[in-house]
Formats: structure tokens, C-alpha cells, sequence
């Protein structure tokens, strides 16, 4: 069955004020209906129906990059997925939103939007409900030649907002020119307009679905440091503030991941330029945002090993033997994501945030204290930073403790947080081959990381289960071949970085941060 036959292109739209009047939308459609096409047709009303619209993507617009529009007719009980001008549908009962498409049913659609939302759950966006009235056009002979669906629509959620009146000419099977010349007289003699915008389409670019920015400068090359530093800062901050909620709720865990970031970028930031901020502001302030890495570890830690469980457990013989310890981790993430909502709804939680907002607001207000420009302190403290990933690479051999190869995969962090902070006044091309080297060098050491905490933790995790009487043989035996896996992982990398660091870190990477800021 059809979403609605005007939601296709080729339409046309009104605009909403036109459309307003003190008769129904019904009424009024069908005055003006009869006044452009008569006296060659009449016009009567056929039927009526409404359509309540869901509409559905990933709070970071997946489905839309990929070119699925997504909705829910709960009055019909129905998903519908429009690809390409493609409608596909599925019959889902008892859904509610949030939620990951991994949890609901099989079929058509779901198999559509599986992939490209991935870990990432499906959100309601907007909520419309369009009134269409259906009019058949007859001709001399009273033969129904032509039928206008005419769709009065409303945006009901998250504001209650008109939209623009669609029309829908359909062309009954050997009517073709009565179709064309309908839309003739409809162009000509209303103020309808030629339209080839989706239905979807007109919905997204509502201004009442407009993301609120917090206003920010943005950073230029002659700005004061401080308030370079402090509109980053700001920047953080709100996606901190854009995500929390998604935590608490626990719609999926992207949104721990992006607050995560955040944070580190946030500590970052104040290890290496909260020099330029207003005395002793960064040294209150970085306890605090280590408190929150510490209090969100727990619960990322075992996220992770929640999303890779199905590939891990496919690397052991037996991967049944694992689903005890599935279950374990599942008991203590539940634990953990309880603790996690209570320090994020807490007082101290809220008086951080507010008194940090409150800060570089006011860095901003008053006049900057700085010597350095935003350009100067950039190229100051990224050629500082490279500096340090190099000496410690060179420390590394392929006998050094995996101490040193932390150390430097912390460094790599901070050029790469520190090049995203500065990005506005970087070179394109030179940022673009530092990024790439790093994030090279990055998983390689994230690798060798992954490795060894990886197995140490299933280490752990098999002496609680045994303490706990949660386990039997055959997965503590699962657990070791997968604990092996983990260490022989970290040796590769252990000599790939050895071979290969120069690359990342040498003398044509040096050449490249060099590059990146100009003074």
C-alpha cells in the first residue's frame, strides 16, 4: 500500500499561507480546484484520510547520508524506507523509539537500515501528520479522468508548525493529455509551483528541525590566544551538553563515545594550552575532567567488549564456550551504566559544567590578557608536541617495555587533538598527510594497547567468574585461546611499529607540521 501518492515527485506545493482560510483545508482546496479547471471539468471530492508520520534516523543523520528516508505509520503498524524513489515496506507491532535496529524484527526494511545505522539507534526526529483529500476530475462526459490529491500537512513535533500545501496530479490510464493540461491550468491560473523536493526533504529543512548552535567565534589567525583556546573549549563543552542525556538514557553507545572524546580533547586542551587561560583556571578545572574519564571507563571498557563479542567469539573453536562470558559482561555493564547515570545527574556533575561554562564565557567578555596570537601559540606548541612523539619513538625497540610504547601512543593522542584544535588555520593539504600519519600510527599502537590490556582484563574477568561460580571449563577455556589471540595481536604489532615508526614520525612527517601554521 502506497506511503501517499503525493509524497512523489512530481508535485506541486502552495505555500502555506495560501492555504489558510476560515473554511476546512478540504473546502477551500475544492474552490480553488473548481475555479482554475472549470468549465472544461468538474471536481468532487473522492475521499479523505490522514497519515501520522514518525520520522526516523540516527541522531547523527546516517540514514540520510545514505540516501534512506525512514518512517513509522503507527496507526497502520507499518515501517516504510524510501531509497531512490523506491518505497519499501514492513509490518512492525509493539516497536518503541529509541531504538537499535538490531532489536527489532526482520524484513525488508529493517534489512535496509541495518547496516548504515549500525551501533547507532534510531531516534524520531520529527513527528507530521498529513490530512489528503482526494478529488476526482471528470470530464464532459462525467468520466473520471484525472484524480488531485491535495495534502494539508503539519510538523507536530517538535513544534507545531504548517507546511506548505502538496498536490499530486495523477493520471488515470488513457487520460495523459487531460492530466497535462490539469497542471497547465493549475500553473497558470493558482499560485502552485513545479516541485521536485521529496516529502522527507521538505521536512528535514524545516527551521523548527534546525540544530541550535551555541554562537562561537570561530578561530582566526590574529586572535587573541585565550579566547582561541576558550572558544574550543566552548566547543567541547556542547558536545558534552549534546550528548549526556543519550548516556543517561542509554540509547546507544556512541553517544558515551562521543562524550568521551569530548572529555579527552577537554583535558587535552588544558594540559597544553591552559597556560594562556586566566591563572590557576586550568588547574582547578583538569581534576574534574579526569574525575569524568574515570567514572566513564567502566562502562566504555565493557561497551567494547559487548560490540566486538560475535567477531571474537568466531576467532575460538567453540565460540558457543563464550556466551558465559557474554552474560558476565552484560551483568557488569549493567552495573557500571547505573553508576555512570548517577554521576552524570549528580551535583557535582552539574556544578562542573555550569561553573565551567560560566569561565570561559567570561575569558571571552573581558579583554584579552594574551601575548601570544591564535597562529603563534599553534605553531608553537604543535611543533613542541611533535617533538615529544619523536624522542619518545626513538626510545622504542623491539626489546623496550610496553610502558614506552604507551607513552608514545599518548603523545600521538595529544598532536592529534591538538592539530583539531588548530585546524582552522592549518594548511589543507599539509593537515590532511599529518592526520593520515597519525591515525596510521594511532591504530598501530591502539593495536599493541588492545592487545595486552585486552588480555589482561580476560585474565581478570575469568577470576571473577570462577570466585562468582559463573562459569564452567569450557568457557574458561575459551577465554584463554581468545586471551592468546589477544597477545599474539599485540607482538605483530609490536614489530610493525618497530619497522615502520620512521615512516610516521621522520623526516617527511616533519616536513608536513612545518607546514600546517604559518605565522
Amino acid at each position: 500500500m502506497p506511503l501517499h501518492v503525493s509524497f512523489d515527485p512530481p508535485i506541486l506545493t502552495l505555500d502555506a499561507s495560501d492555504t489558510e482560510s476560515s473554511t476546512t483545508p478540504a473546502a477551500a482546496a475544492q474552490d480553488l480546484l473548481r475555479a482554475a479547471l472549470a468549465p472544461r471539468f468538474a471536481v468532487d471530492v473522492e475521499r479523505s484520510r490522514v497519515e501520522v508520520l514518525t520520522h526516523l534516523d540516527t541522531v547523527d543523520g546516517r540514514l540520510h547520508q545514505a540516501g534512506i528516508d525512514l518512517a513509522h505509520l503507527p496507526r497502520r503498524r507499518r515501517l516504510v524506507a524510501i531509497v531512490a524513489g523506491v518505497q519499501t515496506d514492513q509490518q512492525v507491532t509493539g516497536v518503541r523509539w529509541p531504538a537499535l535496529a538490531t532489536d527489532l524484527p526482520a524484513g525488508a526494511v529493517i534489512d535496509l537500515v541495518r547496516k548504515p545505522a549500525w551501533i547507532r539507534a534510531l531516534i524520531p526526529y520529527a513527528s507530521t501528520e498529513a490530512d489528503t483529500t482526494t478529488f476526482a476530475v471528470r470530464n464532459s462526459d462525467g468520466k473520471i479522468v484525472v484524480r488531485i490529491h491535495w495534502t494539508a500537512a503539519f510538523l507536530t513535533q517538535p513544534a507545531s508548525v504548517r507546511i506548505a500545501a502538496r498536490v499530486g496530479i495523477e493520471a488515470l490510464r488513457g487520460y495523459r493529455s487531460e492530466a497535462d493540461q490539469v497542471r497547465a491550468a493549475l500553473l497558470e491560473t493558482t499560485s502552485l509551483v513545479p516541485s521536485v523536493e521529496s516529502w522527507f526533504d521538505t521536512v528535514r529543512t524545516l527551521p523548527a528541525l534546525r540544530p541550535k548552535v551555541a554562537e562561537r567565534f570561530g578561530m582566526q589567525p590574529d586572535q587573541a590566544a585565550d579566547f582561541a583556546v576558550a572558544d574550543a573549549l566552548l566547543g567541547y563543552l556542547a558536545e558534552l551538553d549534546a550528548t549526556v542525556d543519550g548516556i543517561i538514557a542509554d540509547i546507544d553507545t556512541e553517544y558515551l563515545h562521543d562524550f568521551r572524546v569530548a572529555v579527552r580533547r577537554t583535558r587535552t586542551v588544558l594540559k597544553l594550552l591552559g597556560d594562556v587561560l586566566p591563572p590557576g583556571l586550568a588547574g582547578r578545572t583538569a581534576p574534574e575532567f579526569r574525575w569524568l574519564g574515570d567514572v566513564t571507563t567502566p562502562t566504555r571498557d565493557l561497551d567494547v567488549y559487548l560490540l566486538e563479542l560475535d567477531d571474537l567469539a568466531a576467532t575460538v573453536t567453540h565460540p558457543d564456550d563464550l556466551s558465559a562470558f557474554g552474560a558476565y559482561v552484560r551483568e557488569r555493564r549493567a552495573s557500571a551504566q547505573r553508576e555512570l547515570a548517577k554521576a552524570l545527574k549528580s551535583k557535582r556533575y552539574t556544578d562542573l559544567v555550569e561553573s565551567w561554562r560560566a569561565a570561559l564565557a567570561e575569558v571571552i567578555a573581558h579583554p584579552s590578557h594574551a601575548e601570544q596570537t591564535a597562529s603563534d601559540l599553534a605553531v608553537e606548541r604543535l611543533h613542541k608536541v611533535f617533538a615529544k612523539c619523536q624522542k619518545r619513538s626513538r626510545k622504542i625497540t623491539a626489546d623496550s617495555h610496553s610502558e614506552l610504547v604507551h607513552d608514545l601512543r599518548k603523545a600521538c593522542k595529544e598532536m592529534r587533538y591538538l592539530m583539531e584544535v588548530f585546524k582552522p588555520l592549518c594548511d589543507k593539504r599539509a593537515y590532511k598527510n599529518v592526520i593520515a600519519d597519525f591515525k596510521e600510527l594511532q591504530d598501530l599502537l591502539g593495536e599493541f594497547q588492545d592487545g595486552e590490556v585486552q588480555a589482561a582484563a580476560l585474565r581478570q574477568f575469568a577470576h571473577e567468574m570462577v570466585q562468582a561460580g559463573k562459569v564452567d571449563a569450557n568457557a574458561i577455556l575459551a577465554m584463554g585461546e581468545l586471551s592468546g589471540k589477544f597477545e599474539a595481536r599485540q607482538r605483530a604489532a609490536r614489530e610493525t611499529l618497530t619497522e615502520h615508526h620512521e615512516n610516521y614520525l621522520g623526516r617527511k612527517a616533519a616536513a608536513h607540521v612545518d607546514r600546517l601554521v604559518r605565522k
